[in-house]
């Protein structure tokens, strides 16, 4: 059997209303050499029923016994994969140019020097109706310049090599919230990265579960995350100051809706 060239790792809990969608879009690519490991954590719906109604080889479907988190599963599934490349993509993401694959695999076939190639991104709400545009730069030099002010790349549009994950320790599990972020940060300290300046990818925004507290927590590890890269890329200051700033904005509305409630109550 021919060893696949691509894996494509995806982690999920309880999404079946979105799933169906995202592995379509997968198996409908024009490039067909790779494996796609769907790694289930613990889901209490119909979720192992969907994936399991899709007849085809390339499908790995593994369930965890127990609920593990998404940095356990996204390690797992680079540690279980066979391919040179590894695709990440949500489950509540898809894509939506069939020529995606074959792009990024002939890029970093054709750019030895480059560890990850990402594309831009349609939003959507959960009607599907497009929100907006995600445009990021497609130039390393250009990107070198921006990363520390944000994050560069489109999670589930990535496919990146996996000699390089693994020579950056693959995911860091302690670093919630910034996981991706944190990965390609390291990965462009010795390695280049790059975006295709085409809309491949349809990205969910899906608010149910964002809360203004864990929007601080995500600031707060987006500014440790910033400091610890502060000497491998330029404007650290502007990106520490961007996100302080957001952390304040965040507060400002966490304590009016705070003030809000105790006034309701009385």
């Amino acid at each position: 059997m021919m060893k696949k060239k691509v894996s494509i790792v995806m982690s999920t809990y309880n999404d079946s209303g979105y799933i169906g969608k995202a592995i379509k879009s997968v198996l409908s690519q024009s490039y067909d050499n790779f494996e796609f490991i769907i790694i289930d954590d613990s889901s209490q719906d119909n979720t192992e029923e969907i994936v399991k109604g899709f007849d085809d080889g390339r499908i790995i479907y593994i369930k965890n016994e127990e609920n593990k988190g998404l940095l356990f599963n996204l390690n797992k599934g680079i540690n279980l994969a066979q391919g040179e490349y590894i695709a990440r993509i949500d489950s509540d993401d898809w894509w939506i140019d069939k020529e995606k694959l074959k792009k990024q695999v002939d890029f970093l076939d054709n750019n030895t020097d480059y560890a990850l190639v990402g594309t831009w991104a349609k939003v959507y709400n959960e009607k599907v109706v497009e929100l907006f545009k995600i445009t990021h730069d497609t130039d390393f030099e250009k990107i070198k310049q921006k990363i520390l002010l944000k994050n560069c790349f489109v999670h589930s549009s990535v496919l990146f090599r996996k000699s390089v994950a693994n020579e950056c320790g693959n995911y860091n599990e302690s670093q919630e919230y910034v996981e991706d972020y944190a990965l390609w940060l390291k990965m462009g300290k010795k390695h280049k990265l790059a975006n295709i300046p085409e809309y491949s990818t349809g990205y969910l925004l899906n608010q149910e579960g964002v809360t203004q507290k864990n929007n601080l927590k995500q600031i707060r590890a987006n500014i440790i995350l910033i400091k610890k890269y502060k000497k491998e890329y330029p404007n650290y200051i502007l990106g520490v100051l961007k996100w302080r700033v957001k952390g304040f904005l965040v507060f400002l509305k966490l304590s009016r809706l705070i003030n809000y409630l105790k006034i309701s109550k009385r």
